[in-house]
C-alpha cells in the first residue's frame, strides 16, 4: 500500500514549521406536598421550566432563539477572577465534549497553551482505561446489528476518552468527508465504516493531502461515491466532483471539464469482494491517455489530483472556514481566517498546525465565541453521559442521538449536517423534548438504557456539598462554567428548597444533616441540564 495508508505521528508541539421508548411523553413533575420550611412562593418545575422556555421561545423556533437569548444575555465571559475557569470550560467543550471536575482541574492547571498542547498531543496522555472497556463490550461490526454497534462504540468513546480534542476532530472529519452505511456494500459489508472511521482517527491531524489520498483509497468513500464502480473507458464523476465541491475548493474554482478530467485521472481504485474492507489500486484499469486538470497536464493520477487540489489557493480558505465554523462561531471574515491559512501553507498543509492557531487564536476565546453555536445531538448527548459518569454500557445512546436528528454514519448527504454549518438548524420542537426526555431518563435511569438512577446522594456524601447554594454552585462549576445568571442561580436554588413528595418518600440528606426530597434534587440538577446555558457550546 502506499504512505498514506500508514499511521503517522500526530501534531507535535515543537514542531520547526509554523431507540427507546421514554418514561414520559413530557419530563416528570414532583407533585408539590406540605411539609418543610414555608415559601412565600412555591416554585414548581413546570414553572421553572415554562418561565426558562418561554423567555427564549425555543419549542418555537428552536436554536435561533437561543442564539438570541445568548446575544442579548448579560453573561460576561473571559472576565475576572473566574476567566480561567470559563475558559477551560470554553475550550473542553468545543475541543471535546464538555468536561468532569476533574477534567477542569487537570486542563485548569495547566493554563491555555499548555491545555492546548496537551489536547493536541494527545499520544501523551494514555487511554488504555477507555480501550479495556469497550473491547470488554465484545461488540461485532457488521451483520444485523453492525451499525448501531458502531455507533454505540463511538458514542462511548466520545464519553470516555482521555483524548476528547482526537474524538472531536474525528467527527469533524466525517461531518466533512462523508459517507453513510446505506452506499458500502449491505450489512455484511458495515464493517467498512469502521475502516473509515478509525482512518479519520488515525490522521485526525496529518496534512491535508494525506487525508485525502487515504479517503481517496477508503473502501466506504469508494463505495459511497461510485469510485469503485469507474474505470478507465467509463470514469464516474460523482467522486470528483463531490472532492472539489464539498470537499476542497467550493463551487466557482472548477469547471465541467475538470470534473470529467478528475474524473479520468481517478480510475484505478477498486473493492474486491462483497465483505472486503481493503482496496486497491488497479493500474491497468487506469485511464493513462493525456489530461489538463486546473491548469495541469500530463497523464495525471489520483496523487497528481490530490496534491493539486492540497495546493490549490482556494483550499486552505474552504477547510479553514469550516474548521473555524464547527470550533469557533459562524460566519468568519477572511481577516478571520487569515492566520489559519498562513499556518496550513507554511505548515506544509499540516491540520494539527492550524487547529494549533486556532484554539490559540483571540476569536476562539472571544465573546462572539463563547455559548454562540447550540450543541449538536451528539454533543449534547455525550456531553451529559460524560459529566455525570454514567456507568452504562452505552445501550440505547444510537437511538438517542438520532431522535434528535443526528445519526452518526449516515449523514443525510454528501454535504453532511446542516446544523454543522449552522447550528440553529439542530433545534425545532422535537428535537428539543426529546433532549428533555433524555436528561430525565439519565436522572431516573432507564431500563432501555440500561443506566441506574443518578447517584446523587453519593455526589453529595463525596464532595461534602452541606447547602442547597452549594449544590448548585457545585455542578455549575463543570456544567455551566461556573458562569450563570444571578437570576437563573436563585431559582434553581428556591426551587431546592421548595417543599415536595418523592416517590415512596425518598430523602437525600445534605452534609449539614438537613433532608430534600430527592425528586426535588434530583429536579433540579434535571433543570440546571435543560437550561438555555447549557444546550449552547
Amino acid at each position: 500500500m502506499d504512505m498514506h495508508d500508514q499511521p503517522t505521528t500526530p501534531w507535535q508541539m515543537n514542531n520547526t514549521v509554523q431507540g427507546p421508548a421514554t418514561q414520559h411523553a413530557m419530563p416528570p413533575i414532583p407533585a408539590a406536598v406540605g411539609g418543610g420550611a414555608p415559601r412565600p412562593r412555591r416554585l414548581s418545575r413546570r414553572a421553572l421550566f415554562g418561565a426558562t422556555a418561554a423567555s427564549v421561545g425555543v419549542a418555537a423556533v428552536g436554536g435561533v432563539a437561543l442564539t438570541e437569548w445568548l446575544q442579548h444575555g448579560s453573561l460576561k465571559p473571559f472576565a475576572g477572577a473566574a476567566a480561567s475557569s470559563v475558559q477551560t470550560g470554553h475550550l473542553l467543550r468545543r475541543a471535546g465534549f464538555g468536561a468532569t471536575t476533574q477534567d477542569i482541574a487537570t486542563y485548569g492547571a495547566l493554563g491555555l497553551t499548555g491545555a492546548v498542547d496537551r489536547l493536541l498531543n494527545y499520544q501523551q496522555v494514555s487511554d488504555d482505561a477507555m480501550e479495556n472497556r469497550l473491547k470488554a463490550l465484545n461488540l461485532t461490526f457488521d451483520g444485523r446489528n453492525g451499525i448501531a454497534n458502531q455507533q454505540r462504540w463511538w458514542l462511548l468513546r466520545m464519553a470516555w476518552t482521555q483524548r476528547p480534542l482526537l474524538e472531536k476532530m474525528t467527527l469533524f472529519w466525517h461531518g466533512v468527508l462523508t459517507s453513510s452505511y446505506r452506499k458500502v456494500g449491505g450489512p455484511t459489508a458495515y464493517g467498512r465504516m469502521m475502516v473509515q472511521n478509525q482512518f479519520l482517527r488515525t490522521h485526525a491531524f496529518d496534512t491535508f493531502d494525506n487525508i485525502l489520498l487515504g479517503i481517496t483509497s477508503d473502501p466506504a468513500m469508494l463505495y459511497y461515491l461510485d469510485l469503485t464502480k469507474s474505470t478507465k473507458k467509463a470514469p464516474n464523476e460523482n467522486y470528483a466532483r463531490e472532492l472539489m465541491e464539498l470537499f476542497t475548493l467550493g463551487l466557482g474554482h472548477y469547471t465541467q471539464q475538470d470534473v470529467y478530467q478528475a474524473a479520468a485521472a481517478l480510475t484505478g481504485w477498486h473493492v474486491r469482494g462483497k465483505t472486503a474492507t481493503t482496496a486497491h489500486y488497479y493500474s491497468i484499469d487506469h485511464n493513462d491517455l493525456p489530461k489538463t486538470f486546473l491548469g495541469h497536464s500530463g497523464n495525471l493520477d489520483y496523487k497528481d489530483v490530490i496534491s493539486i487540489l492540497a495546493n490549490h489557493p482556494a483550499t486552505p480558505w474552504f477547510i479553514c472556514r469550516k474548521l473555524f465554523t464547527f470550533f469557533a462561531y459562524e460566519n468568519p471574515t477572511n481577516d478571520e481566517l487569515s492566520p489559519l491559512v498562513d499556518s496550513y501553507v507554511k505548515s506544509g498543509h499540516n491540520m494539527g498546525a492550524v487547529m494549533h492557531t486556532l484554539l490559540l487564536s483571540p476569536q476562539f476565546s472571544s465573546a462572539k465565541a463563547y455559548r454562540s453555536r447550540v450543541k449538536s445531538p451528539v454533543e449534547y448527548t455525550v456531553g451529559a453521559y460524560r459529566a455525570l459518569g454514567v456507568p452504562g454500557d452505552g445501550t440505547g445512546l444510537p437511538y438517542i442521538t438520532t431522535t434528535m436528528g443526528q445519526t452518526l454514519l449516515d449523514p443525510p448527504n454528501v454535504a453532511g449536517w446542516p446544523g454543522d454549518k449552522a447550528s440553529a438548524l439542530w433545534l425545532n420542537s422535537g428535537t428539543w423534548m426529546m433532549r428533555l426526555n433524555y436528561i430525565d431518563l439519565l436522572m431516573a435511569g432507564n431500563r432501555t438504557l440500561k443506566t441506574q438512577p443518578f447517584d446523587v446522594q453519593g455526589i453529595i456524601n463525596a464532595q461534602h456539598i452541606d447547602s442547597p447554594e452549594h449544590f448548585v454552585d457545585y455542578f455549575a462549576s463543570f456544567l455551566l462554567d461556573g458562569n450563570i445568571e444571578t437570576e437563573r442561580r436563585t431559582q434553581l436554588i428556591g426551587y431546592f428548597n421548595t417543599a415536595g413528595s418523592s416517590r415512596g418518600d425518598a430523602q437525600v440528606t445534605l452534609g449539614n444533616g438537613k433532608s430534600y426530597p430527592l425528586g426535588r434534587v434530583r429536579g433540579t440538577l434535571y433543570l440546571m441540564l435543560t437550561t438555555p446555558e447549557y444546550h449552547l457550546n
